[in-house]
């Protein structure tokens, strides 16, 4: 027999105790060890799950402010579209009331067998929605966030948006200030609409107040010749917007500042004339920016006609049969009238006959007018149809 073979076997043994032991503990220490940062890695996902989430949460509530659009930013989110910061997140995936502002939903629900999910944290506990503007998470315990979207609920709901109207030649309104309206129009907060009128200064300026964060509507209008431009403001939170406003064409040019009359600049409304039956009628508008007190007119025109009554709204301030007046005659109203500011009055001239006294009906269609007032302005117009 080798006996060194035998010798070779008798040499073999297992693991001792001490080995397993250690084997054991060190098993376990580098269990413990992944285990805690197994732990680190889902919490860790569990936060920027909920930074992300809360995030989308802030863009529902006020918008990205990150999405343009023919350089207007074009999202601002529930507050945006409704005017109001939402009562609770429910508002946010839910019309409060069948509100025609409300286009949500403004999140995303990602699993329909959760529909309340997106009020909760990655920890499965509900945010915490205070003031329609903050979301906060307890962070499962260990580390609280927040996100605000805005450092009060009013730089949302109540901005401030001022601006300039002028004509197509830049010229600012002057004395026809009065006459302009600066109309906007925005949600109210409730699901509905509203809008708030201004008048700008002789130099133009306008502003407005309480307006919310969003895209708006806006018109200036010069109502004595109905000029009109539309325009949309880009108000942003808190900063609110800044809008010039140009007419497409240039009314405010022939007014050249002084309007004379205390203020006063009446102008005719186009298309306002007409000449039913025998009689003569149009409009007038007080574009100025201070009152006109008329106490008599004289219509200059070329047909050898004869009219016997002035209307002044409905009040007739001149009545005389025999003889009737005539074309370039001063007629003296009975009592003074007053245009206010804005103020537009129709004025007829009635009962248009051939000849002073006695005569015919005659037709004063067609006919080319200047009316000139007591104040010394006048207008011309041609009396149609």
């Amino acid at each position: 027999m080798d006996t060194s073979t035998r010798h070779g076997r008798g040499r073999e043994r297992g693991f001792t105790l001490i080995e397993v032991l250690m084997t054991v503990v060190i098993i376990g220490i580098l269990a413990t060890v992944a285990l805690r940062s197994l732990q680190n890695t889902v919490e860790s996902s569990r936060i920027r799950e909920t930074q992300v989430e809360m995030e989308e949460l802030a863009f529902a509530i006020a918008g990205n402010p990150d999405l343009y659009a023919n350089g207007l930013r074009t999202d601002f989110g529930y507050t945006g579209d409704v005017g109001s910061a939402p009562a609770t997140l429910d508002n946010l995936v839910t019309n409060p009331g069948s509100w025609t502002t409300w286009k949500g939903p403004y999140v995303r629900q990602r699993f329909t067998e959760d529909p309340d999910g997106f009020k909760k944290d990655a920890w499965g506990s509900l945010y915490a929605f205070s003031g329609g503007i903050t979301v906060s998470s307890t962070g499962g315990g260990a580390l609280a966030m927040t996100k605000s979207v805005a450092s009060a609920a009013a730089d949302l709901t109540s901005t401030s948006v001022t601006g300039t109207v002028t004509d197509a030649a830049g010229n600012p309104p002057g004395d026809s200030a009065a006459a302009v309206t600066i109309l906007i129009t925005y949600p109210n907060g409730a699901g509905g609409t509203t809008s708030a009128t201004a008048t700008p200064s002789a130099g133009g300026a306008f502003s407005f107040a309480g307006i919310p964060a969003g895209v708006r509507t806006m018109q200036a209008i010069y109502r004595a010749t109905n000029d009109t431009v539309a325009t949309l403001a880009c108000v942003l939170p808190k900063n609110g917007a800044a809008v010039a406003m140009r007419l497409p064409r240039s009314p405010f040019a022939a007014v050249g500042g002084g309007g004379g009359s205390g203020g006063a600049l009446i102008q005719y409304v186009p298309g306002t004339a007409s000449s039913p039956s025998n009689n003569v009628q149009f409009n007038i508008f007080n574009a100025g920016s201070g009152g006109a007190i008329i106490t008599s007119l004289r219509a200059t025109y070329s047909p050898p006609a004869y009219y016997q009554t002035i209307r002044w709204a409905s009040v007739i301030v001149f009545n005389r049969s025999s003889p009737r007046a005539g074309s370039d005659e001063e007629c003296t109203f009975t009592s003074a009238r007053t245009m206010a500011p804005g103020a537009t009055v129709t004025v007829q001239l009635q009962v248009f006959r051939n000849a002073p006294t006695g005569g015919s009906s005659y037709d004063m269609s067609s006919v080319d007018f200047t009316i000139t007032f007591s104040n010394g302005q006048s207008v011309t117009f041609n009396s149609g149809p």
